[in-house]
């Protein structure tokens, strides 16, 4: 009896050796330390001296209530919460906290992306969970690895964002959504790939295409009006063999795959006279009209010179004008050498064909005969 009153008396002694607060300090941890945002997470843990059914506190880092939990037996106790951002949780009871627990949250993002079109408009779509309003997101259009061109758009009410981009070349896109802020870990989303189409064009084409080559040939200067209809007509082929040309590609009044891909990265026309003021100049070779405005080249039109070298290269001026057409059916001539003329005619073919005149499509006459003034210089070179 003596033995066992000892070791009983050694048992009672040793309890109240250990602290109150080690007996009521209760632990905590979690399933996760890092989940995308909407994904829960669970916290755990036990109260040694808490009895079954006892009440532990969930607090954030700022010291809000944000969860309870019910203790079971040996006083273990869990609750499952959906952080909307990383923050840092302790578990509360009787005034005792748990060391703490961090829990990090990542953003979640979604991206979509329009048809690419060459030279046309992208547009890419997605939202941002959690929504942060007025925020920005980096989106960034991206070619194979390299990346194209970045927007910073400011994020919407319910998290959605927008940003626009232009195609300048041929290939596969892709578009690359990411956001990241004080309290939320990086999130990214990238769209599907898409592959710019390069559609074989010709007269009697029409549509969207049509129109986004006329706008790219406007934009290079390629002598083009009336461009808003879509309609792949006489004018548009003009402008088409006039670019041919200039690139030193086969002559052609159509648009194939090699057409668009030079239209990304064109050779440029230069002037061979940076005179100030207007001047015309025609290269032979080429078989094109520049108009000339403080030596850059302004306009660039389809012509045919004269067969068998029947004009002359040299330096002139316009010396005589006839509005209408002329006593021997020239439209709309502008006189430069003797009797040699600007003038519009019915058939432009791409090679030199006149009797000496250099001949302009019709509907270019009227408007090449407003530019050229009495005295204006016209070079006429190889």
């Amino acid at each position: 009896m003596k033995r066992v009153a000892a070791a009983l008396t050694l048992v009672i002694a040793m309890i109240l050796a250990v602290p109150a607060s080690a007996q009521t300090t209760p632990t905590l941890s979690a399933d996760a330390t890092k989940i995308d945002f909407g994904d829960g997470v669970t916290l755990s843990g036990t109260a040694p001296s808490a009895v079954s059914g006892t009440t532990i506190e969930i607090r954030n880092g700022a010291g809000a209530s944000i969860a309870s939990a019910t203790t079971r037996g040996a006083g273990a106790f869990s609750v499952k919460i959906q952080p909307r951002g990383t923050d840092t949780y302790v578990a509360v009871l009787a005034g005792t906290s748990s060391e703490p627990v961090t829990v990090e949250v990542r953003a979640v993002l979604s991206a979509g992306m329009s048809p690419v079109r060459l030279f046309d408009r992208v547009v890419v779509r997605g939202a941002v969970g959690p929504a942060r309003p007025g925020s920005s997101v980096v989106v960034a259009l991206t070619k194979g690895r390299r990346t194209v061109d970045t927007r910073l758009v400011v994020m919407g009410s319910a998290g959605g964002f927008r940003a626009r981009f232009t195609i300048p070349e041929p290939g596969t896109y892709r578009a690359k959504a990411s956001f990241s802020a004080s309290d939320l870990l990086k999130g990214s989303a990238r769209s599907h790939a898409d592959t710019t189409p390069l559609p074989r064009l010709s007269s009697g084409s029409a549509g969207r295409f049509v129109k986004l080559l006329e706008a790219r040939l406007v934009d290079l200067n390629y002598r083009l009006v009336a461009t808003k209809d879509g309609r792949y007509d006489s004018r548009t082929a003009d402008a088409v063999v006039a670019f041919h040309k200039v690139q030193r590609m086969d002559r052609s009044f159509t648009v194939n795959e090699a057409t668009w891909r030079r239209r990304a990265d064109p050779i440029k026309p230069h002037a061979r006279n940076d005179w100030s003021g207007f001047h015309f100049e025609v290269d032979q070779t080429k078989q094109v009209l520049y108009t000339v405005e403080d030596g850059d080249v302004t306009n660039v039109l389809h012509v045919s010179t004269g067969a068998g070298g029947t004009t002359r290269d040299g330096r002139f001026r316009v010396w005589g004008k006839t509005a209408g057409f002329s006593p021997n059916h020239l439209y709309y001539p502008s006189y430069f050498d003797g009797y040699r003329a600007l003038h519009g005619w019915t058939e432009i073919p791409t090679y030199a064909a006149s009797h000496g005149c250099v001949r302009i499509p019709y509907w270019n006459a009227q408007w090449v005969y407003g530019l050229a003034d009495y005295g204006t210089r016209v070079v006429i070179y190889h």
